[in-house]
Parts: structure tokens; C-alpha cells; sequence
């Protein structure tokens, strides 16, 4: 049985949304990290602070924004050939 056009277009954009959906949402939940760090340091730094803080304030941003970057590349990796794989499938 084959399936009409209008089918095999639901279906291809559908999947698509479904792997840019989830890509979306794991991209927001690793931006929760940094958010978390902004909420937390922004009272912290009045006046003058100590260095140990200082240091340890910037390593915290490093590992959050780091976080966001390799889930942006990776994830970017993994979504672009799923779709790929979709409209290749779904003809």
C-alpha cells in the first residue's frame, strides 16, 4: 500500500518537529545550569570580593556555558542527520 502525498508530508514534518522539538527543549534545559549561576553570583558580587570567590564565580560560568556548547554541538550533530534521515525515508 502506498501512501498519498499528503500523508508522507504529515508524516516528514511531524518526525522533523518532533527532532527540533527535542533538541529545543534539551537546549533549554542545559541553559538552566547558567541561569541557575546568574540568580545565584548576581547578589554575591557588591562591593569588593576575594579572589578564592572570584575564581571559583568564573570557573562556575565556564562549566554552565560549557554545558550549553557541547549540548548545542552535539545535539546539532545528531538532529541534522535524524532529518536527513527523514525525508530520506519518508519519499
Amino acid at each position: 500500500m502506498t501512501m498519498k502525498s499528503r500523508t508522507k508530508t504529515i508524516l516528514r514534518w511531524s518526525g522533523i518537529s518532533i527532532v527540533a522539538l527535542c533538541y529545543f527543549i534539551t537546549l533549554i534545559a542545559s541553559t538552566f545550569a547558567y541561569s541557575a549561576f546568574s540568580e545565584r553570583e548576581s547578589v554575591q558580587f557588591y562591593g569588593p570580593i576575594p579572589l578564592k570567590e572570584y575564581k571559583a564565580s568564573i570557573d562556575s560560568l565556564m562549566q554552565a556555558t560549557d554545558g550549553v556548547f557541547s549540548v548545542a554541538l552535539f545535539g546539532f550533530a545528531i538532529c541534522v542527520p535524524l532529518i536527513l534521515l527523514i525525508f530520506k525515508k519518508v519519499r
